[in-house]
């Protein structure tokens, strides 16, 4: 796929793990479990996860596992290649009481024969994740295998932009930076790509920024993070997207919302 970044072995990857076991230590709550429910089901156009199997594919925080058992799936299997965010997303579901229906496992979705060890679902779920394997079309191959017939694939993935080769370098940047770079690195793209595009556009940046948490519950910082260090990237176009997953993995478009710089695709598998 022509679009793809190149991924480069030498390069310093980002602490995935790390940052969104710092985002459910001081940002967790259940207001964000809420907007993350709402979040999923709205996309998937559905009232509820009753009577429906879940798998997260890189459940990352566990947030969005959490989100999936609070809307009434039957079963959630979460798993993560970091072992940073399988303690996490261990660490919500032991805040549930440990529920037997709730599945927390090491593994990667660049591991075809794991992915062929799991329980068929009925939902595989993989939000801004598969663009981070390094491997992103053959993720995104594997993560299609535990779907049932009739099961939904809801995936996001980043979009190539005319900016792709500019951010791949910052990514590069800032994962191999001293803390203090890090932070100046922080300042910086808050500034030019949030507060001054408000006031361009007559808009608060503040209350932007207090409200961030609609935005599928997550937090800002966290976020601002996750996008300057999340290496390995890989983007795509939307033809490319929707191509592969016709052509390649036989699928049928549902739903699409293709948002700034990173777009969500719903899958049916006939």
């Amino acid at each position: 796929m022509s679009a793809t970044r190149a991924v480069d072995d030498s390069a310093r990857p980002f602490p995935f793990g790390r940052n969104w076991e710092e985002f459910v230590r001081k940002h967790f709550s259940e207001e964000r479990v809420r907007v993350s429910r709402e979040h999923i089901l709205k996309f998937l156009d559905l009232p509820d996860l009753k009577g429906k199997s879940f798998l997260d594919v890189g459940c990352g925080s566990g947030l969005s596992s959490l989100a999936a058992w609070e809307a009434g799936a039957d079963r959630v299997v979460s798993f993560d290649v970091d072992a940073d965010s399988v303690k996490t997303t261990e660490q919500l579901r032991r805040l549930r009481g440990s529920p037997g229906n709730w599945t927390v496992l090491a593994g990667s979705a660049l591991d075809e024969a794991f992915l062929r060890s799991t329980d068929p679902a009925d939902i595989v779920y993989s939000w801004g994740v598969l663009h981070h394997t390094g491997r992103m079309w053959q993720a995104i191959r594997n993560a299609a295998i535990p779907l049932k017939s009739g099961a939904l694939f809801y995936i996001a993935l980043y979009l190539t932009s005319a900016r792709s080769g500019y951010w791949l370098a910052v990514k590069k940047k800032y994962n191999s930076a001293s803390t203090f770079q890090k932070r100046v690195m922080e300042a910086r793209y808050v500034v030019r790509h949030v507060v001054v595009p408000k006031l361009v556009r007559g808009q608060n940046p503040i209350r932007f920024i207090r409200t961030y948490e609609q935005r599928r519950g997550m937090a800002f910082l966290p976020d601002v993070r996750d996008w300057l260090g999340g290496y390995p990237y890989e983007d795509a176009t939307i033809p490319e997207v929707l191509r592969f997953c016709n052509r390649e993995l036989g699928l049928n478009l549902v739903n699409i919302n293709p948002g700034s710089g990173l777009a969500e695709y719903l899958f049916h598998k006939p």
